[in-house]
């Protein structure tokens, strides 16, 4: 289970969250039992501004170290990169260095060359890797197919359907996992969902 409170609520208010509240929610999460929190985003410097976005926007190492602290082994943190967005080869360090345990590549149907390249240099870096399939439900049968079976071949260790518009039900999502399921089991990957409101519930 992955919490997203920090990163996915950095879109409401540009990531400025006080580090009181980052750590009321890691140490919420550890309390529940969640497995990984999601701090926010590895997003590139030269594309967002830090005069304008909070810290969690870009997720340096120093500010995860510092917000984690003693925390350290209690949950396990994941971070977002959205491809085309984001320094991967630079701003992500080796895993030694870090104290990240997954990254979370987000890719629209377009930039599944990017996005396999991002889970190729995180896996390589020594990550976790899972990937985000956006706004699925506008993308043709054929060409997510093409993408599901790339996907598979590459090093991602799970793959999300994600529901990007809240619009789908899970009569309509029920396909959807299925697919990715075909895909994803034969080569011992895992699916996951990340939906974006309470209509699949």
């Amino acid at each position: 289970v992955l919490d997203c409170t920090i990163r996915d609520g950095g879109l409401m208010n540009d990531h400025l969250f006080d580090d009181k509240l980052v750590h009321a929610v890691l140490d919420s999460c550890i309390a529940a039992g969640i497995d990984y929190v999601e701090l926010g985003y590895k997003s590139s410097k030269s594309i967002f501004s830090p005069s304008k976005y909070g810290k969690w926007k870009f997720c340096d190492e120093d500010d995860v170290k510092r917000a984690i602290g003693d925390r350290a082994g209690k949950i396990k943190v994941s971070v977002m990169a959205d491809a085309e967005r984001c320094d991967y080869h630079t701003d992500i360090l080796p895993k030694e260095k870090s104290v990240i345990d997954m990254v979370r590549v987000a890719t629209y149907i377009h930039q599944i060359p990017t996005a396999i390249d991002m889970i190729k240099d995180a896996h390589d870096k020594g990550y976790e890797t899972t990937v985000n399939l956006m706004s699925i439900s506008t993308v043709q049968e054929r060409e997510l197919d093409d993408a599901l079976e790339a996907l598979a071949e590459s090093e991602v260790e799970a793959l999300y359907v994600v529901d990007s518009f809240g619009s789908m039900y899970s009569e309509q999502l029920q396909p959807i996992v299925r697919k990715f399921l075909r895909y994803a089991r034969p080569k011992g990957k895992e699916v996951g969902i990340h939906t974006h409101n309470n209509q699949q519930l």
